[in-house]
């Protein structure tokens, strides 16, 4: 514990301490400036309609910056994760009255407006302490360069001697005072950051209603695709199966010979059949997943692509089953679009642990340009993982190919 305290100046956290309360300045003159020239300005300007944009746009770039604010928590040791609300609505009155009616709106105005003043203390407590200690430290330095000597109330030094031996008695425990004193204005700024920009149960109960829906909507859209492939493949194919066998059946006594062609056809139907019933269950949950993993898995998905694929999975023998599911329909679904639609001459698949992450990409060299906001393929892997808490994100710039990242959390 005193090793510890008596460190903090050698590393580099207090440089870390003033960078942090440096930007806090910053961005305090911004924030009480905006504050006035953004939604106060906007609410004076209503009354002539201008301020009715205006104010949502506001709402919006105090979002933007107070995203900012969360991030700047990392240099002091306290990040806040970025808030996820959003205002939906239909129309734009409706937008603008969920943004105004959300809680976090105001907390964040709350913060924009006390920035200025907690920035600026911190900012003076801070660089005030840390400068007395680093400055009693490196006093011999300096301190030759006064031509009336180093005035300490009681006694005026003129000997770069009695510097140095001042300095080394008095220079280290104010420097480790001076940096410890730095952290607290830094850390108790980042602290109050979080109280009033971190979500809330509310914003976490929200986002889970909205991944709920998408897991809806994505259960929904894989029983009408299994319904679907049922209904064209292999019940069409039984159907015509007991056809033959009932024609065979009448057949039999009259004519044998074409009796035993009715079921020679209906053998062929009926391992036809075998097959698409196989690949349907392959669908939804393929045998090799359970049984060999992840990997094994993907390197017969991509051993069955048109398009030449490689694989590099950096991945455990086996995580939750979930996860490897998932994981397992994004791949598959991203090569279904590359051999339908890329035009791609090669495509390569990776995934690793990251951060207890399981991130997973495929990318292809093809003509991109493909929309994720229609069809029913990415909507539908989109729900899959964001119901598991994951992150799903397509890159796809027309004539640069298609990038498509996923991230599940797998706890390792």
């Amino acid at each position: 514990m005193l090793s510890r305290i008596a460190k903090l100046p050698l590393t580099a956290t207090p440089w870390k301490d003033l960078a942090y309360v440096s930007l806090g300045l910053a961005s305090g003159i911004f924030g009480l400036t905006w504050v006035f020239v953004g939604p106060v300005l906007s609410l004076c300007l209503i009354i002539t309609l201008i301020g009715i944009p205006k104010l949502y746009g506001d709402v919006w770039i105090t979002r933007w910056w107070c995203d900012l604010e969360r991030l700047r928590g990392g240099l002091a040791g306290v990040p806040v994760e970025r808030s996820h609300r959003t205002w939906a609505g239909d129309g734009f009155l409706a937008r603008l009255r969920g943004a105004l009616t959300d809680p976090m709106t105001w907390r964040e105005l709350v913060w924009l407006a006390l920035s200025f003043g907690v920035g600026t203390a911190c900012f003076v407590a801070g660089v005030t302490a840390w400068s007395i200690g680093l400055g009693f430290l490196t006093l011999p330095l300096w301190g030759w360069a006064l031509p009336d000597g180093v005035e300490l109330g009681v006694a005026t030094m003129h000997s770069v001697w009695w510097m140095i031996v001042f300095a080394a008695i008095t220079g280290p425990p104010l420097a480790i005072l001076g940096a410890w004193g730095l952290r607290g204005s830094a850390w108790g700024q980042a602290k109050l950051i979080e109280v009033l920009l971190e979500g809330n149960e509310q914003e976490r109960i929200a986002e889970l209603q909205v991944s709920r829906a998408g897991a809806v909507d994505a259960a929904a859209i894989e029983l009408r695709r299994i319904e679907r492939d049922l209904h064209d493949g292999a019940q069409a194919r039984l159907v015509a199966l007991a056809m033959e066998i009932g024609m065979a059946r009448e057949q039999i006594e009259r004519d044998p010979e074409a009796a035993a062609a009715a079921l020679a056809n209906a053998h062929e139907d009926a391992k036809t059949a075998l097959v698409e019933l196989r690949d349907l269950a392959r669908g939804i949950h393929p045998a090799i997943l359970t049984d060999r993993g992840l990997d094994a898995a993907v390197s017969a998905l991509a051993a069955r692509c048109p398009v030449p694929c490689t694989v590099s999975l950096d991945v455990p023998d086996r995580m939750p089953a979930a996860i490897e599911s998932a994981a397992y329909f994004t791949i598959a679904e991203a090569l279904a679009n590359v051999a339908k639609h890329s035009g791609a001459t090669r495509c390569e698949i990776s995934g690793r642990i990251d951060q207890g992450m399981l991130v997973v990409k495929v990318h292809d060299d093809g003509v991109g340009g493909l929309d994720a906001a229609r069809g029913t393929g990415i909507l539908g892997l989109r729900g899959r993982v964001e119901a598991l808490d994951g992150k799903l994100l397509v890159a796809s710039p027309a004539g640069k190919g298609t990038l498509l990242r996923a991230e599940l959390p797998c706890g390792s």
